[in-house]
C-alpha cells in the first residue's frame, strides 16, 4: 500500500513538473517586467531594420535608429526623420524636403517608442502569450497584442528576450496592407543623448519647405 501512495505521488510530481515546464509565461508579468527594464534607464539607443511582406514589392527593407530619452524621441530612417521633444513633434520627409508640424500630443508614431506602447498596454490592447522561440541564437517569448479599439491593425506581435527582457522584433499585422517587420540589430544602453537631438532645425535643411498644423 505503502508503494502505491509512493507511486502515485511520484507520478503527480513528474506530472506537476512537466505541466510546469510547458505552460507558456504569464503575458501580464512579462510585458510589466519589460516596461519596468525601459522605465528604468535615463536613455537608449538602438538600430533596426524594418521589411515590409509585400508579394508585389519583393525585397522592401531599410534601415533606422531611434534615440529614446523619457517620452522624446528621434527617429532616423532612410528617407525620413521624426522628432519630438515632448512638446512639439516634425515629421521631415526627404524626398520632397517638406517638414510637417504637429503637437506632440497628435503623434501617430507611438509605435515606434517602446515605452509608450508598453506603459499603456494594458489599456489599449488585449495581450497573449503566443510561444516561445529562437531569434538570433537567444531564447524569446512571443506575445501578441490585440488592440480593443479600432485601429489601422489588428495585431502587433512583440518577441520579447528572456534574459533581457528587451524587445528583439516587432511585426505588424495591418490590416489592408503588408505585415511590417521591425529587427532591432543593436541596442545601446544609457546612451549619451543631447536634448537637442529631438527638435528639428531647419538651418540644417536648406530651403525646407514648412507646413505648420498646430
Amino acid at each position: 500500500m505503502k508503494k502505491i501512495k509512493l507511486f502515485i505521488f511520484l507520478l503527480f510530481s513528474v506530472v506537476g513538473t512537466l505541466f510546469a515546464q510547458s505552460s507558456p509565461p504569464d503575458p501580464v508579468a512579462l510585458l510589466n517586467k519589460t516596461a519596468q527594464r525601459y522605465n528604468v534607464l535615463p536613455s537608449f539607443s538602438f538600430k533596426f531594420t524594418v521589411s515590409v511582406d509585400d508579394p508585389i514589392v519583393k525585397n522592401t527593407k531599410i534601415t533606422g535608429q531611434l534615440f529614446i530619452k523619457k517620452e522624446k524621441y528621434y527617429l532616423k530612417l532612410d528617407d525620413q526623420i521624426i522628432a519630438n521633444d515632448g512638446v512639439t513633434m516634425w515629421n521631415y520627409q526627404k524626398t520632397i524636403n517638406e517638414v510637417s508640424i504637429f503637437d506632440a500630443t497628435d503623434d501617430d508614431f507611438s509605435l515606434y517608442h517602446p515605452i509608450r506602447i508598453l506603459n499603456s498596454w494594458d489599456k489599449d490592447y488585449k495581450a497573449k502569450t503566443i510561444n516561445e522561440e529562437m531569434v538570433n541564437n537567444v531564447k524569446v517569448t512571443i506575445i501578441d497584442l490585440t488592440p480593443k479599439k479600432q485601429f489601422t491593425f489588428y495585431k502587433m506581435r512583440l518577441y520579447i528576450e528572456n534574459t533581457t527582457s528587451l524587445i528583439q522584433k516587432i511585426m505588424i499585422y495591418q490590416i489592408d496592407s503588408p505585415t511590417i517587420t521591425y529587427s532591432i540589430t543593436k541596442f545601446t544602453f544609457n546612451d549619451t543623448i543631447e536634448d537637442s537631438i529631438f527638435t528639428f532645425n531647419k538651418k540644417d535643411y536648406p530651403n525646407v519647405h514648412i507646413n505648420d498644423m498646430r
